[in-house]
């Protein structure tokens, strides 16, 4: 026994969509963090904060204890990691987005930020598959959450502001000796404004033959995945079925079109808290009008997929298909801009290396 358990003692993962063994699920600021900071908090501006990073870690609870009833092991980076002074600053969520600058790939983990202290509060957790990390200099800045991994292929997507030709060579190297296809090419021509924005935030494999995507007149690489089953997703939905979020953007005037200020809660529809966020907090805030969060979706295995919201047109299409929606809110998705797929890293799925195409 104890040999086989010492094998076990790996990552892997060759689809987005085989069985979820183990995630490392992401962590927000706590409030002692954000307090420890040289920021001018009034009473309201406090009050707030508090609800929303408190009411960000219950959704991170709620999606732990879902996955952990569907058996999966979870992961998370520790709340220590948020230390002043240690090289990392206020942006994009910090630890809160794991699947950017990491990704599994076969039995390997692979580092987008290992230069930085964001990929040292990754890789903190994932310490007992040490021995299996990636933490090569090429990979800076790689990004993973534009790699798709389909069986024997690993679709790297080469859209402006995506991964570099050099981050493709160095993938070959490593992956093209055990057997990989390596396909260099435009996943989708969706037209992003924004340069931090990703691939899986328009589309997603939910299981071979099937994409969940935007509802933009978007095509997803005809020639890789010619002849597949389409849903789509309606992004006026969302504001249909969200008033406050729909209020918001008709106030949102004056403010930095780079941010994404939206709320779903009437509580944060407050003049003095956005004057607040537009000073101090623009870093954190991503631009959430190009995220569709519907697609930004955890594959647990082909018959269950959790969401971050309810959607009912695309739900009713999902099981058409056999396929169980499970929601597990993220509120707050609009502010951070971050979905369930990003929120998430798969470190083990069960199978064997297919071939899908």
């Amino acid at each position: 026994d104890m040999p086989s358990l010492i094998f076990m003692k790996k990552p892997q993962a060759y689809t987005e969509f085989q069985p979820l063994e183990e995630v490392l699920i992401g962590r927000c600021y706590d409030n002692n963090f954000i307090d420890s900071l040289d920021i001018p908090f009034t009473k309201q501006t406090r009050s707030l904060m508090t609800h929303l990073i408190d009411e960000t870690e219950e959704d991170y609870q709620t999606l732990v204890k879902t996955l952990e009833s569907l058996g999966v092991t979870v992961r998370r980076p520790s709340k220590d990691a948020y230390v002043k002074g240690m090289g990392h600053h206020l942006a994009g969520g910090y630890l809160m987005t794991p699947r950017d600058d990491q990704i599994v790939i076969d039995n390997k983990i692979i580092f987008g930020q290992w230069h930085t202290s964001l990929g040292k509060g990754f890789a903190l957790p994932l310490s007992h598959y040490k021995k299996h990390f990636l933490p090569d200099p090429v990979f800076k800045k790689i990004d993973c959450s534009s790699i798709v991994r389909l069986g024997e292929h690993i679709i790297v997507d080469n859209n402006e502001f995506s991964n570099r030709p050099k981050h493709v060579e160095k993938l070959k190297t490593y992956f093209e000796p055990l057997g990989y296809k390596i396909i260099y090419t435009k996943t989708h021509d969706f037209k992003f404004k924004n340069k931090l924005s990703h691939a899986d935030s328009v589309f997603a494999i939910l299981k071979p033959g099937l994409i969940l995507h935007g509802a933009e007149d978007s095509h997803y690489s005809e020639n890789i995945f010619s002849g597949w089953d389409y849903i789509k997703v309606d992004p006026e939905d969302l504001m249909k079925r969200s008033l406050n979020f729909q209020t918001f953007l008709s106030q949102k005037k004056g403010y930095q079109e780079t941010c994404s200020y939206a709320f779903e809660d009437k509580k944060y529809n407050d003049e003095e808290w956005f004057n607040f966020l537009n000073s101090w907090f623009t870093s954190l805030m991503g631009y959430s009008k190009e995220t569709y969060f519907d697609v930004n979706c955890l594959v647990v295995d082909e018959s269950n997929v959790i969401f971050s919201g309810h959607n009912p047109i695309v739900f009713k299409e999902l099981e058409k298909r056999q396929i169980n929606p499970i929601v597990c809110p993220f509120r707050h998705r609009l502010f951070w801009d971050g979905g369930t797929h990003c929120l998430t890293l798969d470190l083990k799925r069960k199978g064997s290396r297919e071939r899908y195409l």
